[in-house]
């Protein structure tokens, strides 16, 4: 009887449901290959799909978009999750500008920010800058005779930062590019336009290291103006913070230069299970030293200053602010 009593205890036991993990499906929009917002896609969504917690999570990469879509597509709901740099997170949400006016994104928060920053930089030729006497960028914009100012082709957000740094002095890229002072052309372009004296100013926005500045710095003695209070406190409402490049940066930087910039994040629909947030932003925190060696750009970024709101820029996701809380970095 023992025997039997015994088996039908152990047949009652097997016959149990057993809990299954709940799946969930996360869309992570990058941009397509050859950017580096894929490569960072490609290993997120590994170390997101890996992750230890309630839910069984599976990311799926959605390899398009870019900086001006990004928010967009998170906002609609066409993705889960996106990278974006700060300042088209803010326009996006706002609707500030021809790009988002009328569509405000009020469904995008922050689940990671500062995790690369770029940095907009405003360089001349030393011959330049030695012959006028033009040492900033106020200088610069003021000049009797303006200068022949180099930065990217219409489509890169280039031209709208430098837009919006200019409107804070006075003018705007339509009325500079009227009296024939811009030049908008393709990087590979640019450091040989100021080795030739063909352009005596270059805006830039981008991380150090960018090939460009680099080359130009390498090759033509170059300063690096500076941009002054009122261009950074109004970049500082367009989702630019002030921060700081290091001096040795680039050949010439003998100082910190001191610059709006703007912090890559990782943005969530605000719908989004609150659980699965939490889950994605642990998992990527703990991950925080595999991220760094995989990726040269992102080996500064720190988990913790990001969580702060000049760096996350947007409200937090409330399963983001929940992990940040339980780690005592923030309120």
């Amino acid at each position: 009887m023992n025997k039997l009593l015994k088996g039908l205890a152990a047949a009652a036991i097997a016959a149990m449901p057993v809990a299954v993990q709940a799946q969930e499906t996360v869309k992570l929009i990058s941009m397509p290959p050859g950017g580096s917002w894929y490569s960072y896609g490609s290993t997120f969504g590994e170390i997101i799909s890996r992750s230890a917690g309630e839910l069984d999570l599976n990311v799926e990469v959605m390899p398009r978009g870019g900086g001006m879509a990004n928010p967009v597509a998170v906002n609609q709901g066409v993705a889960d999750l996106g990278f974006v740099t700060s300042n088209a997170a803010v326009w996006a949400r706002d609707g500030i500008g021809e790009e988002f006016k009328g569509r405000e994104s009020k469904d995008i928060t922050t689940v990671v920010g500062g995790l690369q920053t770029s940095y907009t930089t405003v360089v001349a030729r030393k011959a330049y800058v030695d012959e006028t006497g033009n040492d900033t960028l106020e200088k610069v914009l003021s000049a009797e005779e303006l200068p022949r100012i180099a930065m990217k082709p219409t489509g890169s957000q280039v031209p709208i930062v430098a837009n919006y740094m200019f409107e804070a002095l006075g003018t705007s890229l339509e009325e500079l590019r009227g009296k024939g002072a811009i030049v908008q052309v393709e990087t590979a372009q640019i450091a040989q336009m100021l080795r030739d004296g063909t352009a005596d100013v270059y805006v830039e926005n981008a991380p150090i290291g960018q090939a460009t500045m680099t080359e130009t710095t390498l090759t033509s003695d170059m300063v690096f103006l500076p941009v002054g209070e009122t261009v950074l406190s109004h970049m500082e409402t367009l989702g630019m913070p002030t921060g700081t490049m290091p001096a040795g940066s680039y050949k010439g930087l003998e100082t910190d230069y001191v610059n709006p910039t703007s912090p890559t994040l990782l943005i969530a629909n605000r719908n989004v299970d609150e659980d699965a947030i939490y889950q994605v932003t642990k998992s990527l925190v703990e991950s925080r030293d595999e991220i760094a060696e995989t990726y040269a750009p992102l080996s500064g970024w720190d988990p913790q200053a990001g969580a702060q709101p000049n760096q996350a820029v947007l409200e937090l996701h409330p399963g983001a602010a929940r992990y940040y809380r339980e780690q005592g970095w923030i309120d």
